[in-house]
């Protein structure tokens, strides 16, 4: 049995060595974790046997059967891990807990055998050089059972992703499978011999050829670098069609939803290795061929966003170029439709605020004369007032009141007063801006003079008294004369209260002396 021992040492070696090899390329894969794992746990294990059958005192063989178990428990729960990871499914804290409960109660019943002879029926050491044999109890079956039904998981997990990969990925996954499977088998066969049969477990011999099919698929067929191998199965099931081409404009791969947008589009797929512009037509290959970039193609009804990335390998070497192609008809036809919609929204929007506007320009006109009325005026007067101030220039305000209004009223009646009121507004409107006319209230108006003085504002106001002492309305049966006050800032008043109080006060002067008159504050 020194050959079978031998070889068992040199297990320990390879995979001691494979395990060394893919903890360096942790960073390029959750999978070389686990992977690493299990590696160090068959080199523990391998260690370990032929530690036992090194002739050592029965007190150390004693203690290297828990080394022997801490190895064969933690390769089953990290290959479990690893058979997780490979096929591209995320490693939970909990699920590496769930599966170190198993060893932690292997090592709980190993060091409970002495007394409960349930791990080991018996136990002898016996020869020379000292050999440990034993007869196997129920504790150990429960154990052998649990192990091959999470090696059955793990193969049955690689089997399941198998089916769905195809090329280097099935290759790849194909290595797994054999690495997984040749130990159980091998394990097996030896649990069924009769004890003294093999006095050297040859199982983690064969993990020597685990240790080399692990090497090769990370050494050879770049195991690690093109993990998660799920990829395959992800672009077959994604929504969006891919299209990967080479830097001969061949195309190398069409995942299913490609292959249906171009039996959308009338083009015939055809197989892969086929030019490109044969497979998506000359406008789409214009498209994919133009280098990286994103655009949107319209091919008839159909619009189609296009995003083209270059593909390199490790070296840094073009590779080709993988396109994704997703069909946005809808969206732009919603976005057309939205932008209508937005379109119809701001014309509403603008509408109502015209309207508002219009309301709002119609609740500051006086409707009888078209003049502004007193609602905005004192607001807009303190505006002019400030702007006049800031551009040192002076302004002026003129307050008339048509003269004996109440006796037209009773005399003539109200709408010959109303026309007298209109009358007068019209020759007001003769000699200021519309916007400087106000409507102050009944038979009052105010006309703001910007730029003017009190003496040239009175001069003003003097034309305005005699353009309406010209007035004749009702058949030229009424005449009109009127009375005014000028108030001027900053002369008499730096705000809108103090003006108008001056102005009024000027103008009951004027009605004082005599009424049809211009009177200055002072």
């Amino acid at each position: 049995m020194a050959a079978l021992t031998l070889v068992v040492a040199l297990a320990s070696v390879v995979t001691a060595v494979t395990a060394a090899l893919t903890w360096h390329r942790r960073a390029q894969t959750p999978a070389a974790v686990p992977l690493t794992a299990s590696l160090v746990s068959v080199s523990v294990w391998a260690a370990a046997v032929v530690l036992l059958n090194s002739g050592q005192r029965p007190a150390v063989l004693d203690a290297l059967v828990h080394v022997q178990y801490l190895g064969i428990t933690g390769a089953v729960a990290a290959n479990r891990l690893f058979a997780h990871t490979v096929t591209g499914r995320r490693l939970t804290a909990r699920r590496v807990l769930v599966l170190c409960v198993e060893p932690l109660l292997v090592q709980l019943a190993l060091l409970a055998d002495p007394a409960t002879r349930l791990f080991y029926a018996t136990v002898e050491h016996t020869g020379d050089p000292v050999v440990r044999h034993t007869t196997l109890g129920p504790l150990f079956w429960a154990h052998a059972l649990y192990s091959y039904a999470v090696i059955a998981a793990s193969a049955a997990v690689v089997v399941r992703q198998r089916r769905y990969a195809s090329g280097t990925l099935r290759r790849q996954l194909s290595t797994v499978l054999l690495a997984i499977a040749a130990p159980a088998v091998v394990n097996v066969v030896t649990v069924a011999l009769p004890a003294d049969v093999l006095s050297v477990d040859p199982t983690p011999a064969v993990f020597a050829v685990t240790g080399l099919l692990f090497a090769f698929s990370v050494l050879h067929q770049d195991l690690l670098h093109l993990l998660p191998v799920a990829r395959g199965l992800v672009v077959d099931t994604l929504g969006d069609a891919v299209v990967v081409v080479d830097e001969q404009d061949r195309v190398v791969d069409l995942n299913p939803a490609a292959r249906a947008l171009l039996e959308l589009l009338g083009c015939a797929p055809g197989t892969t290795g086929a030019p490109l512009g044969a497979v998506v037509g000359t406008a789409l290959a214009a498209a994919v061929g133009a280098g990286e970039g994103e655009e949107v193609v319209q091919l008839g009804a159909v619009s189609l966003d296009v995003r083209v990335r270059r593909i390199h390998d490790p070296r840094g070497n073009a590779l080709g170029r993988v396109a994704v192609l997703r069909d946005i008809t809808a969206q732009r036809g919603q976005q057309r439709a939205l932008e209508e919609a937005n379109a119809q929204l701001r014309q509403h929007v603008e509408t109502i605020e015209q309207l508002r506007a219009d309301l709002a320009e119609e609740a500051s006109r006086d409707p009888l004369t078209g003049l502004r009325n007193r609602r905005r005026f004192v607001d807009d007067l303190t505006e002019r007032l400030r702007a006049a101030a800031g551009a040192g220039r002076p302004l002026a305000l003129v307050l008339l009141d048509v003269d004996h209004f109440k006796a037209v009223n009773d005399t003539h009646g109200h709408a010959v007063g109303d026309a007298v009121l209109v009358a007068v507004a019209a020759a007001l409107r003769e000699h200021a801006r519309a916007e400087d006319v106000v409507r102050y209230g009944g038979e009052e108006f105010v006309v703001v003079l910007p730029g003017l003085d009190a003496a040239a504002a009175a001069e003003r106001a003097e034309e305005l008294r005699a353009d309406c002492a010209r007035l004749r309305v009702a058949g030229s049966e009424v005449r009109v004369t009127i009375s005014a006050g000028v108030a001027s800032c900053p002369e008499h008043g730096t705000t809108p209260d103090d003006l108008l109080l001056a102005a009024d006060r000027a103008l009951y002067a004027a009605k004082a002396g005599g009424r049809d008159q211009v009177a200055l504050a002072t």
